[in-house]
């Protein structure tokens, strides 16, 4: 039966049944001696990496092992671009159970977001929640071949939302290029519990992937989540974090967000600053070791706990402006949200005796 018309994939778009992987036997295995996929540590020799078999693609689940996948499929670019390494983290695995979505169900782009937002989180020293991340990003489907089709899945910022700034790349080409995982003998892989009789996450396609995904308003977020989304809104909703430079040069990365931050880092800190100066983050002042609060609406910055006014502009190579609309709707936000009455600002928003 041609590919194509197998009943059992025919919910699949057809960009997904169109494209057979194009990766060699040779590629792949220097792809894996490089350390690239699991890291060169300890993990190398816990798994295996394999091409399809001919016919083969993405979409396609192990009718052996229906239920209980004994393979996983992934893209080349999720670790050549995106740093992502095998086992994946704590975080990722959450974030692909909460929606539902197999690794390589989700688009390149989606990668690139939850990439970027778990290095940002881990320099800050930030909890990596999937509820926050779930707060600024929506997670869809963008194939345009009906409700009956399921593509790749991918993720967009809540309006007024936006920490991230584009990717800078369309990956026309990532849909050919990808393989299996699989374990070494009787090694327990980690997408499977300790029992092996279910799956931590999602790891072949479905056409219900995104099922688990349910919008998260600020009412849902618990007191340590509230936190960590206003930080980042407070730290980047108006100089937008471009994710290609983070992901590109994570040390220099690291150095440019810290230096925003005046070196301070984990939840305590960040919140004690940005109570203390709503209108926008602190950097350090190299001439003088001083730690001062932007204000991009007055163009210069003024000395944490107050003090003279120190002239300082932010200009840093892994930020962009953000869009006036944006900008506007958190600075005119009265109590912490913005019009549509649900989006956090920069500004710390007083509780209730009850948490919301």
């Amino acid at each position: 039966m041609p590919h194509e018309l197998n009943p059992l994939y025919n919910w699949a778009t057809c960009d997904v049944l169109g494209s057979p992987s194009t990766l060699t036997e040779n590629y792949l295995k220097s792809l894996k001696e490089s350390g690239v996929i699991c890291g060169g540590g300890e993990e190398e020799k816990h798994y295996l990496v394999e091409l399809p078999r001919r016919g083969e693609r993405i979409c396609e689940l192990n009718l052996e092992h229906p239920r209980v996948p004994h393979w996983l499929w992934v893209n080349e670019v999720m670790f050549t671009e995106f740093g992502v390494r095998i086992p994946f983290t704590h975080f990722q695995q959450r974030l692909l159970q909460r929606c539902f979505v197999a690794p390589s169900q989700f688009h390149p782009k989606a990668w690139s977001s939850i990439r970027c937002f778990e290095l940002v989180t881990e320099y800050l020293e930030l909890p990596q929640d999937p509820e926050v991340f779930l707060y600024l990003f929506t997670v869809f489907s963008p194939n345009a071949e009906g409700k009956t089709k399921k593509g790749y899945m991918s993720v967009r910022p809540e309006k007024y939302r936006r920490i991230f700034g584009l990717y800078e790349e369309s990956f026309h080409d990532f849909k050919g290029r990808y393989f299996k995982v699989f374990p070494v003998g009787d090694h327990p892989p980690f997408w499977l519990t300790l029992e092996r009789d279910a799956g931590r996450f999602p790891s072949y396609w479905s056409k219900d992937a995104g099922l688990n995904y349910v919008p998260v308003s600020y009412k849902r977020l618990n007191d340590e989540q509230r936190d960590t989304a206003d930080i980042l809104l407070w730290l980047f909703s108006k100089r937008f974090l471009k994710p290609k430079a983070v992901l590109g040069n994570p040390e220099r990365a690291r150095e440019e967000i810290l230096n925003m931050t005046g070196g301070k880092k984990s939840l305590a800190l960040l919140r004690q600053a940005m109570q203390q100066n709503p209108q926008g983050p602190i950097v350090l002042d190299p001439t003088s070791g001083q730690a001062s609060s932007s204000n991009p609406e007055g163009g210069g910055s003024s000395t944490v706990g107050g003090g003279a006014t120190t002239q300082l502009e932010i200009s840093s190579p892994i930020q962009e402006e953000g869009p006036e609309h944006q900008v506007e709707a958190i600075a005119s936000s009265p109590a912490g949200k913005t019009a549509d009455d649900e989006i956090t600002s920069a500004r710390k928003r007083p509780r209730t005796s009850d948490g919301v």
